[in-house]
């Protein structure tokens, strides 16, 4: 009957555990604001290793969602979702160059043209791109904030211990 109690506390104990895993709570370098009606997040990092790190702005409006991800401090991936539209997507990646004003006209450019590329199957609502992109340049700002605040870094990569048993050719 003792052995029978123990392993039900046991399992009742490893199941809480499991439990607190998969709610795990936001780590140390995590934070999430709302500017209008984005949200601004940043959530993933380790101290030293920006891995897992996602960085992005992200706003829905009826039917349409976009995310935009920063992947390092240029680089850039775009993610638009037009749900009244058989859920066609878009999915890109560009580099950033230039001061904010510079690069967040970059990411308009892009909105607009995801626009006039689904306007072919996919007619937009009056009005619809402006709303999307309404409130984004203070949403923006506050991102190149946090990213020039604390710029991405990754763990050096560990050598190839293939390349390294090769042996070098003499010329």
């Amino acid at each position: 009957m003792k052995i029978l109690v123990s392993v039900a506390v046991a399992l009742a104990l490893a199941g809480a555990a499991s439990a607190q895993d998969a709610a795990a709570p936001p780590g140390p370098l995590d934070h999430t604001q709302q500017v209008g009606a984005w949200t601004v997040s940043d959530t993933g990092a380790k101290p030293g290793d920006d891995s897992d790190r996602d960085v992005k702005l992200a706003r829905t409006i009826q039917d349409l969602e976009l995310y935009i991800h920063r992947v390092d401090h240029d680089g850039i991936g775009l993610s638009m979702q037009f749900a009244r539209c058989d859920g066609l997507n878009l999915n890109s990646g560009f580099s950033l160059d230039g001061d904010i004003a510079k690069r967040q006209a970059k990411i308009r450019a892009e909105v607009h043209d995801a626009f006039k590329d689904f306007a072919k199957s996919c007619p937009p609502k009056a009005g619809e791109e402006e709303a999307l992109m309404d409130g984004f340049d203070a949403a923006d700002r506050l991102l190149e904030t946090w990213v020039h605040d604390r710029p991405f870094t990754y763990p050096p990569e560990e050598p190839d211990p293939k390349a390294a048993a090769k042996p070098k050719k003499k010329k």
